[in-house]
């Protein structure tokens, strides 16, 4: 899914943040999809997930809690499942094989991480999503640092200056780093914020000179 492509930031960083989306096919099996992922929600849960959600009915973990997304997801929704652990990605992806619920799973990370993961996880990537950059009149985007916040939430709906009012508060003393992050991580209804590290790089912003 292309709108998870695009995060920015250090190979470090970005070693910390795998998005796991799942979604029916239109057409095909959306009809009676909704046990389906709500079971994919329940074995996430399993796997400690920094962030969850579904785009139809709620949103993800800023807004909601994990029990009332779990019992609102219906067929037809997109859901994704947010990791800062390779560990636990691994035994996701090993578990939904196991499961077969029979949908769509996209992953998305540094590309060799991810192979390694899913190979640990005894599957074959068959497919593979590059970013090719952002591409026109990029001075008008945010700074970089700012930007890897923005870009994980790949809908557009967190601005650089909402990034920067939030850095000046933590500077300020007026909310922590993680207090910052979940203010943000709400706008994020698709829940392919990771608000663990996005916690990281707001108190590095703030720290800045």
């Amino acid at each position: 899914m292309s709108h998870t492509l695009h995060r920015e930031g250090s190979v470090e960083s970005l070693k910390r943040d795998f998005v796991v989306l799942c979604m029916s096919a239109q057409g095909l099996n959306v009809e009676g999809s909704g046990p389906k992922f709500k079971r994919y929600f329940e074995i996430a849960r399993k796997f400690h997930p920094v962030n969850i959600g579904e785009n139809k009915n709620t949103g993800s973990l800023a807004a909601f809690d994990y029990d009332t997304i779990v019992e609102k997801t219906t067929d037809g929704c997109v859901c994704l499942a947010v990791f800062d652990d390779e560990k636990n990605l691994i035994g996701f992806l090993r578990a939904l094989k196991e499961e077969d619920l029979g949908l769509s799973v996209v992953v998305s990370g540094l590309m060799d991480q991810v192979k390694a993961c899913c190979s640990a996880a005894d599957l074959k990537v068959h497919t593979v999503n590059l970013s090719l950059g952002v591409l026109g009149r990029t001075e008008k985007l945010p700074g970089e640092k700012v930007r890897e916040i923005t870009t994980m939430c790949g809908h557009g709906m967190i601005t650089g200056d909402l990034v920067l009012y939030h850095v000046d508060r933590i500077r300020r003393g007026l909310e922590t780093a993680a207090e910052a992050s979940k203010a943000v991580c709400r706008l994020c209804i698709c829940g392919a914020f990771n608000p663990a590290r996005s916690a990281i790089l707001f108190q590095a912003l703030a720290d800045a000179v």
